[in-house]
């Protein structure tokens, strides 16, 4: 192909990288398979070469320098050919002197190499770490081509082409390149969600974290100006799994209510510790705007702040009633819809004007914490064994996580995978230092099991 192709960049694409230039924070988000068995280097290659011909939007990078006018208000995606061999990396770390390092560590201090620059990369890099008794996969995304759900589709398609390759299967024919995915999600003028009510409560909600700004995590430690990425992750197994499930019902909660209300609790007593004064704390809650039955991958999320003061954060009870009525208001006002769609108007607005505007995101709109529940991670349903193990080919999928990027404020990411429930906390160091982010988590997860 040697005609170049553009495809104009979604909104919400475009707001990601453009947060990420002004905030100079990497925004990319890795998942990371812990692989006990068989890995053939070769059928990745080729599992990845097909992944990314059905999925074109990972062969794409972001630029303004396109023929149109269109270019000084929006980015575009310029697509290009992108074998596998030019995004995976292999590291033998079998030999005598082998480090024995765990990929979640090689994540951590590989962190600003493994940044990518969607102006001239293409978001998508895929390292497979050989060691002694297992081997670890990562993938890592930029966060502008896909969200954790996006992403994660795409690793469930590329494990269905493994072992299509590795089994000598017949290859899909029902997944063609979708080239008008990379545009997608598109946003659209909806009257119904510019109802004066909506727009009302709309204005409502905004008003509150002008006025009553968010109260940030203390001690805020570490060493100034350090942006170093820092990252911890937690597993609880399946008895205490089901453990914090029934303490969820008791409370008459939904797991993510029950994950909230530990939150705001966790919060509350680490602030204490330094100061008594009322605050309030918002936290945000992402909010998955996939179609379940559409496999298009993409960055298609919104999401909305549930808050509270700290004097009214205590009996558990009353705290999960608060917080339940909150996320009803939102989910009643679809404060997360109209937030997605009033990036339709950003359409109609130069660069240089949004980049203004996108400057002041961080100080408006920094919460407290984010705290994202991705829910059950399947990554290969059709072939599991008897303990609920997962497999890439002969290679038995021992355990999953993702590690969510770090910026302007702390985040955390939960999924679940064969009843094993993993935390992956993030922050950098001029925020919190090591020590913090790894007692935080634990300070949090003593509250989730009493």
């Amino acid at each position: 192909m040697t005609e170049k192709q553009f495809f104009t960049a979604s909104p919400v694409d475009e707001l990601t990288y453009c947060v990420e230039k002004i905030d100079r924070h990497p925004l990319i988000h890795g998942w990371i398979f812990t692989l006990e068995g068989e890995v053939c280097s070769e059928n990745l290659k080729a599992a990845l070469d097909t992944s990314l011909k059905s999925y074109p939007k990972f062969k794409c990078t972001m630029t303004r320098t396109y023929p149109s006018l269109k270019r000084w208000f929006r980015y575009s995606w310029e697509y290009r050919e992108a074998p596998a061999d030019n995004i995976f990396q292999e590291i033998d770390d079998r030999g005598p002197h082998h480090r024995g390092i765990d990929a979640m560590t090689y994540y951590i201090e590989n962190h600003s190499s493994l940044a990518i620059d969607i102006s001239c990369q293409i978001p998508l890099k895929v390292i497979l770490i050989r060691q002694p008794k297992q081997s670890s996969l990562i993938f890592i995304f930029h966060h502008a081509v896909a969200d954790g759900i996006g992403s994660f589709i795409f690793i469930q398609q590329f494990i269905k082409f493994y072992e299509e390759i590795f089994y000598q299967k017949k290859m899909s024919a029902d997944h063609p390149p979708d080239f008008k995915a990379i545009s997608q999600p598109e946003i659209r003028f909806s009257w119904h969600l510019f109802s004066p009510r909506l727009i009302y409560s709309y204005l409502q909600y905004t008003r509150l974290l002008r006025k009553e700004p968010s109260a940030q995590l203390r001690p805020q430690g570490g060493e100034a100006g350090a942006d170093t990425f820092l990252a911890v992750v937690r597993d609880i197994p399946p008895q205490q799994f089901n453990m914090l499930r029934t303490t969820a019902k008791q409370y008459q909660a939904s797991i993510n209510d029950y994950l909230l209300l530990c939150m705001f609790q966790t919060i509350k007593k680490w602030n204490e510790q330094e100061t008594d004064e009322s605050e309030r704390f918002y936290i945000t809650v992402p909010i998955n705007l996939h179609n379940p039955e559409d496999p298009t991958v993409g960055n298609i999320i919104s999401g909305f702040n549930i808050s509270l003061r700290s004097d009214s954060i205590g009996e558990r009870k009353e705290t999960v009633r608060l917080i339940q009525k909150e996320l009803t208001t939102m989910m009643n006002n679809d404060i997360a819809l109209t937030t997605f769609n009033l990036g339709w108007f950003l359409k109609l607005i130069p660069l240089s004007i949004k980049n203004l505007f996108y400057k002041q995101i961080p100080r408006i709109a920094a919460p407290t914490f984010s705290l994202s529940n991705l829910g059950v991670f399947s990554p290969n349903p059709s072939h599991k064994d008897e303990e609920g193990f997962h497999y890439l080919g002969p290679a038995r999928i021992k355990s999953v996580s993702i590690t969510p990027p770090a910026g302007q404020w702390i985040g955390m990411v939960i999924n679940t995978y064969n009843n094993r429930i993993t935390f992956s906390m993030t922050a950098l160091r001029s925020y919190f230092s090591p020590e913090a982010v790894g007692a935080f988590l634990d300070l949090f997860i003593r509250e989730l099991l009493p």
